[in-house]
């Protein structure tokens, strides 16, 4: 084999392992992105679920010795509510209401808290001070937006009820809500190729009469 021969194999070899290379690199980049939005989509959906499923187990708890009960919303805020909810109703001869907020932490994670509740004056409840239960149900959350809250919250008629800022609504306020909309927003995914998922649902709430659920 010539020296001239030698140089333009190894010109060939040169541009095959490039092509190879190349091929490799965009496959596992693919399978990289695609991951990444499938993990983007399942934060989302799973957060969503939880926070769904508290709201439409949202109900009012009846009071001693007062004809007005406590509403359904603790807590109404853009990034944090707490809520009133009967989850398991179904389980026991005389189930007991559990009190969950949903809130925003500083590394953006959206972070469930639940408070247990207990007898008083026989067949009323109170809930506990001191919480139960914490976990985290979702992870890298897009940082605040003002446009983009976690919770908005609306009357029956459809009109949007706005909390202060890093505040809630009144309890006059809290009383006519109907349904909630809640925007997960996530990018998990550290490469800047994959787009953040942003999932949306309208919540009514059944208990007080109104079961609307869209999802977006």
């Amino acid at each position: 084999m010539t020296l001239i021969e030698l140089v333009v194999a190894m010109g060939v070899f040169a541009i095959l392992l490039t092509l190879v290379v190349s091929m490799f690199v965009n496959t596992a980049r693919t399978f990289s992105d695609q991951r990444g939005a499938v993990g983007n989509s399942r934060l989302a959906s799973t957060s969503m679920n939880e926070v769904t499923r508290i709201i439409r187990a949202g109900t009012e708890i009846p009071q001693w010795s007062n004809p007005v009960n406590d509403p359904v919303f603790v807590y109404a805020g853009t990034e944090k509510a707490t809520v009133n909810a009967f989850i398991d109703a179904g389980t026991s001869d005389d189930p007991p209401p559990v009190k969950v907020e949903f809130a925003r932490n500083a590394n953006n994670e959206l972070v469930e808290t639940r408070w247990a509740a207990y007898h008083v004056h026989t067949t009323y409840w109170a809930f506990q001070t001191t919480s139960d239960y914490r976990r985290l149900i979702a992870r890298s959350l897009l940082p605040p937006d003002a446009d983009n809250p976690v919770f908005r919250y609306y009357t029956a008629a459809g009109d949007q009820l706005v909390p202060p800022s890093n505040g809630s609504l009144t309890t006059d306020q809290i009383r006519n809500i109907a349904s909630v909309q809640v925007t997960m927003r996530v990018q998990g995914d550290g490469s800047g190729r994959v787009d953040p998922v942003e999932i949306q649902n309208m919540v009514g709430l059944p208990n007080l009469g109104v079961a609307r659920v869209e999802v977006h």
